[in-house]
């Protein structure tokens, strides 16, 4: 019998893993070693570094296809060691290290190859990657935000989702999340380092900057919304996830309450709680939005509320072309319906872009 905490992040976060790319087998291992939450970390790492002793050994055959495909699980398995291991700041940010170095040596292996970007904003430096479909293009281009706690590396499964309907992607990582969170905590103005990362694609000759979608999913999600209100360039938005604001912040899970904080990077809880209340809140900006949207909530997601999504639906009411889709059994962001939801998603991007 597995603790409370286990129970909770798998009753809330089912299908996500298997929805991620991590493979059932090595799953159903997973599940069948954990019995208390301390172990979380060390039993997903293990399975990492497996899959990256895998991939060294597949290098030195020369098999680089396997290679890459190796080095991607090591790393998505490594997303998974840090996941919600906010409590222990340094272990997770190490297992952050080991996820963002172990794509980055999968990212020219991998078909069709993750292109790396880094762009100079305010003196830091916003870390990404391109991919595009085989072809010359131009293509429409999808950027795909993490959230609380997913960064650009966890979005692959998605991606290949995106290139076999012909739509480039394009992952970047802004404050608070994966390599920018060693540069700057979470700050309010996501949009622009978004609208910096679409300079960007506007000089890579495959794609087509005039059909530019976002989607982002949980929090990623509320910044997309962020994102697609201040640039006009954003042609689609798809909030995976409903996220208006922090009203809810006391029946938060305390797994996530406590991610919400360290993301701050404040010492002070209390000064941290004022700043993520006062920042994070739609009302205002959601009603700038004017391009499509498309909005996926889960009717029994115990992470993010449901009138979470009528807030939003009201403050986008002047959008013509916008869906709501809450799926009644669904779990946070309906992860546990993934092979249906997932490609839906990708269908309704390519006929928006």
């Amino acid at each position: 019998m597995q603790d409370a905490v286990l129970r909770h992040v798998f009753a809330a976060h089912g299908g996500r893993f298997a929805g991620d790319g991590v493979p059932q087998s090595d799953l159903d291992a997973i599940i069948a070693r954990l019995r208390y939450w301390n172990d979380w970390f060390d039993v997903w790492a293990e399975q990492g570094d497996a899959y990256e002793e895998r991939a060294l050994a597949a290098l030195e055959k020369g098999a680089d296809v396997t290679a890459g495909e190796f080095l991607w699980y090591a790393s998505i398995f490594y997303q998974y060691a840090q996941f919600l291991w906010f409590h222990q700041p340094q272990k997770r940010e190490a297992g952050q290290r080991r996820k963002q170095e172990l794509y980055r040596q999968a990212a020219p292996l991998l078909f069709p190859l993750a292109r790396r970007f880094d762009l100079a904003i305010d003196g830091l430096s916003i870390p990404g990657y391109v991919r595009t479909p085989p072809g010359q293009g131009p293509f429409p281009c999808v950027i795909l935000l993490g959230g609380l706690e997913s960064t650009k590396e966890e979005s692959y499964m998605f991606e290949q989702m995106c290139l076999r309907r012909g739509l480039a992607t394009c992952t970047f990582d802004g404050p608070g999340q994966g390599e920018m969170f060693f540069q700057r905590g979470y700050t309010p103005d996501i949009d622009k380092y978004c609208s910096r990362v679409i300079d960007h694609l506007d000089t890579v000759r495959e794609i087509d900057s005039g059909r530019i979608g976002i989607l982002g999913r949980s929090l990623g999600g509320y910044l997309a919304v962020q994102c697609a209100a201040f640039d006009p360039r954003i042609k689609a938005c798809v909030c995976w996830g409903a996220f208006f604001d922090l009203s809810w912040w006391d029946k938060i899970p305390e797994l996530t309450r406590t991610g919400f904080l360290y993301i701050t990077k404040m010492e002070d809880k209390k000064n941290a709680k004022a700043y993520l209340l006062e920042n994070i809140n739609l009302n205002g900006i959601a009603e700038k939005m004017t391009c499509p949207l498309y909005v996926l909530h889960g009717g029994k997601d115990t992470v993010i509320p449901g009138d979470q999504t009528d807030r939003l639906e009201k403050a986008t009411s002047r959008i013509k072309n916008r869906t709501f889709n809450t799926v009644p059994n669904g779990n946070h962001c309906c992860h546990n319906y993934s092979p249906v939801v997932r490609p839906q998603m990708a269908d309704w991007l390519l006929s928006s872009l």
